[in-house]
């Protein structure tokens, strides 16, 4: 996911409208989101099944918290949200 948000950057005003600064801190702060959330829904097991998965509470946090923080325009938020619910969705697990 976040290497797509980089790749869209190139891309700019097609890719994303403008230039945002995605960069390393939102990655790290994207994976401990997930992996706090994931390890709420494990309760201490070493594995979670796709359905147990909190989907739309991840997409949610990175949506508009982790990287929709930055976004300040309609058309990008969509286009995330779009990435977000493509990539975060348990029928990425039937692949």
């Amino acid at each position: 996911f976040h290497a797509v948000v980089l790749e869209r950057l190139q891309y700019a005003p097609l890719g994303w409208t403008k230039r945002f600064e995605f960069g390393e801190n939102d990655l790290v702060g994207a994976l401990d989101v997930v992996d706090e959330w994931l390890k709420e829904a494990a309760a201490e097991r070493t594995n979670v099944a796709p359905e147990r998965v909190p989907w739309h509470a991840l997409r949610t946090l990175l949506g508009q918290s982790v990287y929709g923080g930055r976004i300040d325009n309609d058309f990008d938020q969509r286009a995330l949200d779009a990435f977000l619910a493509r990539f975060f969705d348990a029928r990425v697990f039937d692949a």
